[in-house]
């Protein structure tokens, strides 16, 4: 009996142990606290990016897309949050795009993944967002003011390999082999009429599913769209964002 208890000792301690000695890796700046360029057109919350600092041919000619904004979420300590809007390029309605990684827009059709997507840019600190184990979850808080009542915004995350890993969707990732886990499609649904005077927040929490085991975590991507189609929506909507977490299982294994 003695002997049964000392075992059971042994595991509880040896998992505190590993809970408190784990360090895991989060997402910087996801409460959007700091801000760079913040006297220009090019303004972005730090570690994120909108089209402003896009590549690709058409990357200079959408006006700005994402603002400073001091609504917050119900209970935050923080002072700010960040507001995306759709905008029009040459009369196509560009979905607002806020990712950690990095935008490449080459082509006015907004079906066309080969040209237009997110990526991690790893020769760049500012467009990749190291991690070094699999998130439990993703937490992210959302106002969703649509002109639509059937509108619904995207948000999705995708932890990879060491590669510079592109994402246009769930279909039109790659390379598929160094998926390691993915967190949604999430779509988000109408919180608030747009142009309206409320702002309804709602917290979303999207669960990781392992793809590749075998990959060992290094990047994260992570992506928020005005809408879950490409091209779709109203120039009306707006998508409030505010802290966004990733949630790790005490037993998560990290790695170097």
């Amino acid at each position: 009996m003695k002997k049964t208890v000392f075992v059971v000792m042994f595991f509880c301690l040896a998992n505190f142990l590993f809970s408190q000695n784990a360090d895991y890796l989060n997402v910087r700046n996801g409460g959007f606290e700091t801000w760079n360029n913040e006297d220009n057109s090019d303004i972005e919350p730090d570690y994120w990016h909108t089209i402003t600092s896009a590549t690709g041919k058409y990357s200079g000619m959408v006006s700005k897309q994402v603002f400073k904004s001091t609504k917050t979420r119900p209970g935050s300590n923080g002072k700010y949050s960040v507001l995306l809007r759709p905008r029009s390029i040459l009369g196509v309605l560009a979905n607002g795009n806020l990712t950690c990684g990095r935008i490449n827009a080459s082509s006015l059709k907004t079906t066309n993944h080969e040209d237009n997507y997110n990526y991690t840019q790893r020769s760049n600190p500012d467009f990749s967002t190291p991690v070094n184990a699999v998130p439990d979850s993703i937490v992210a808080w959302v106002c969703f003011r649509a002109k639509n009542e059937h509108s619904q915004a995207n948000f999705v995350s995708v932890v990879h390999g060491d590669v510079d890993f592109i994402y246009a969707g769930p279909e039109y990732s790659k390379p598929q082999d160094q998926v390691c886990a993915a967190s949604g499609p999430c779509f988000i649904s109408r919180t608030s009429v747009a142009e309206s005077d409320d702002y309804v927040w709602r917290r979303v929490s999207v669960p990781f599913v392992m793809k590749h085991p075998e990959v060992k975590p290094r990047y994260i991507l992570i992506l928020f769209s005005t809408n879950k189609i490409a091209g779709e929506g109203s120039s009306k909507d707006e998508l409030y964002i505010d802290d966004v977490e990733l949630i790790y299982n005490r037993n998560t294994p990290c790695y170097d």
